[in-house]
């Protein structure tokens, strides 16, 4: 499953792009969080401060979503996950979305602050006040070769704990 990335401003498409992994909205250099609304299929779904947050597919949730809090997934599944990045809020969960509809990412009030939409670690795009990223299925899907009999599970404890709890 991949991502279909775009940003609309004043009606109309000026980014587009196609994630594997995931579409990240970051704050800028200075030290400031930035605040962000949630949409799920034009619902508010939630709103915070934080460094940003990323919108991942199930092959993406190993990388950036994961470092950010967000779950593991399991790579054939058909979800989004949204993870915000060090969200000054104790109640500030990730959310597990199914990938029949799309999300909607806003900053709420830039103030002097920039937000950056980075689409699977690319160059970064910066956001206006107005901006809406919207991310929803790609019609587009990656085909990945399995080259070694071990499984998904095997792979990430693996890579993730250096083979601790593995038995041979």
């Amino acid at each position: 499953m991949m991502l279909d990335v775009r940003v609309r401003r004043e009606g109309r498409t000026v980014f587009s792009d196609i994630a594997l992994n995931d579409a990240a909205l970051t704050k800028g250099a200075a030290a400031r969080m930035v605040e962000l609304e949630i949409y799920g299929d034009k619902t508010l779904m939630t709103g915070f401060s934080s460094d940003g947050v990323v919108i991942s597919t199930p092959t993406g949730s190993t990388a950036y979503s994961m470092s950010a809090g967000g779950p593991i997934v399991e790579p054939t599944a058909r979800n989004f996950v949204i993870s915000p990045i060090c969200a000054h809020s104790v109640f500030t969960k990730s959310f597990v979305l199914s990938a029949s509809g799309t999300v909607t990412v806003a900053p709420a009030e830039l103030n002097r602050k920039q937000v950056y939409l980075s689409v699977d670690g690319g160059k970064a795009f910066a956001l206006r006040q107005g901006d809406q990223v919207r991310i929803g299925r790609s019609r587009y899907e990656t085909e990945l070769l399995r080259l070694t009999d071990k499984s998904i599970y095997d792979i990430l404890r693996t890579k993730m704990t250096g083979g601790i709890g593995y038995e041979k």
